[in-house]
Formats: structure tokens, sequence, C-alpha cells
């Protein structure tokens, strides 16, 4: 029997990976729900099958000297802040 694709859920994080992407080379810091304040220039994401959320990989192309590649899904981000530490607003 043949079956047709698979149907994907919807996407939640389209607005914050647009934002992160829009920001590339800038320096933006990720907040986690552990409290984590990630140092972020650039980031690769993708989607596991049937994931509403990225797994996000930051810092890794191209590599930031002196900044550590960092590991995050999108549904841990409780916020992003600019260089200042002002608030970003993820439409």
């Amino acid at each position: 029997m043949k079956t047709g694709p698979l149907e994907q859920p919807k996407r939640v994080d389209t607005a914050l990976l647009e934002l992160l992407q829009a920001r590339d080379g800038l320096l933006t810091y990720v907040l986690l729900t552990d409290g984590n304040r990630l140092p972020v220039f650039d980031i690769a994401w993708g989607y596991d099958m049937s994931d509403e959320h990225a797994h996000v990989t930051s810092n890794c192309s191209p590599s930031v000297e002196g900044r550590p590649l960092d590991f995050f899904s999108t549904h841990q981000v409780t916020g992003l802040q600019d260089e200042d530490g002002t608030p970003l607003v993820v439409p």
C-alpha cells in the first residue's frame, strides 16, 4: 500500500529564527530557560521529524575565534538581547 508524505507540524519559531538570521555577524545574546545567556554571532538550524521547534548551533559558520560553539532548542529561548543588553522583540 502506498502512503502519502508525512504531514509536518506547524513551525512555531519562524520569527525567532528570522530575527537571528537578520542579525548575522552582530552579537546577540540568547537567554535560555536554564538561566544561561549565550553570545551568538551566527546560527545554523534544522528540525527533526515532527518537531515544532528547531535545534540551533551557534557560532559555527564561520566559527568565531574565542567564542564557544553552542547548541540549543528554540523552545528553550526566553528572550534575545543586543550587545548592550537591550531586549530585542521577536515579532
